[in-house]
């Protein structure tokens, strides 16, 4: 297998950055750089990269209208609706992890996966653009309800600009760079190798002690992810909706921002509110090489999927 080949490849690329965070604990720190900055890094780069594939000239957010409300149902009904609920299921600081999991929107790389795994791309754009904008009540207002505190709102709009408006603007730059797609996919790899080590990392203490503590929480995560995802998966195909549109629904009703998760745990409660999101991040990574290896795998390498759009 070549270099390019090797890093096209996001199934081994996903396991091997798992064992990197392992091993190393993260990326060491300094006065003016953290993990969860080299995260922030990472997305951006990642969002970037994808949305070269959208066209913006012509785009009617007003027709995604149904999209829009498919991915906020998904996102912070069903799959916010569901992690409350098992929340219960702990107490403490571990119990306020969950509700803040519950109470952040959907990850920003939804959008380069349904890309990578050949999901419409256009209306999963504007379904994430708009989540996040919803994000700035939403989200302030779950954490109020349970945990007694509201998170900052200027922090949440900050996370619009960083992770979606910013890129977007990169993004047209990008365009006019002739990068080919097997270039492109592997620096995606490369983006969420590093994200994955920058989160899973500084808490990798989590899957060392306490394994039936840890088994709980790894229980709880695989209902939320793996048993929401399969039985919407399921729905949809019952109702014959096309793969194009089965891909970013799946996402989002599985795939939440567990990065901003950790860092706004740790910054409203502390260390152990963060380990739910750590969790999370150890099973995403399971259902996203379950996604493209089994339930969205392409008769062509990961490599040669053409740019959708």
């Amino acid at each position: 297998m070549s270099v390019q080949g090797f890093l096209c490849n996001n199934a081994v690329m996903m396991i091997l950055a798992f064992v990197t965070a392992m091993l190393l604990g993260g990326f060491p720190e300094g006065q003016f750089i953290s993990n969860g900055n080299i995260a922030m890094l990472s997305l951006m780069v990642m969002m970037s990269l994808s949305l070269t594939a959208l066209q913006l000239k012509g785009l009617k957010v007003r027709s995604h209208g149904k999209a829009i409300r498919n991915a906020f149902i998904l996102s912070f009904i069903l799959s916010s609706g569901t992690t409350i609920l098992m929340s219960y299921l702990f107490e403490g600081d571990l119990r306020a992890g969950w509700i803040i999991e519950a109470a952040v929107p959907s990850a920003v790389s939804v959008v380069p996966f349904t890309y990578i795994l050949k999901g419409d791309l256009e209306p999963t754009l504007v379904s994430s653009a708009v989540l996040y904008f919803i994000a700035l009540g939403f989200t302030p207002l779950i954490t109020l309800i349970f945990l007694g505190q509201p998170i900052d709102q200027l922090t949440l709009l900050g996370y619009v600009g960083v992770l979606i408006l910013l890129p977007l603007a990169v993004s047209r730059f990008l365009r006019r760079i002739e990068i080919s797609q097997k270039n492109k996919t592997a620096m995606i790899n490369v983006a969420f190798f590093v994200l994955i080590v920058a989160i899973a990392g500084p808490n990798r203490q989590v899957f060392f002690t306490d394994p039936v503590l840890l088994s709980g929480l790894i229980a709880v995560a695989i209902v939320r992810i793996f048993v929401i995802g399969l039985l919407w998966n399921w729905y949809l195909k019952r109702k014959s909706a096309p793969r194009k549109r089965r891909v970013p629904e799946v996402l989002f009703a599985t795939y939440k921002n567990t990065g901003m998760a950790a860092t706004l745990a740790i910054g409203l409660i502390g260390p152990a509110a963060a380990v739910p999101a750590t969790v999370c991040t150890l099973v995403e990574i399971s259902w996203l090489i379950f996604l493209s290896k089994y339930l969205f795998s392409t008769k062509s390498a990961v490599c040669d999927i053409e740019a959708p759009g």
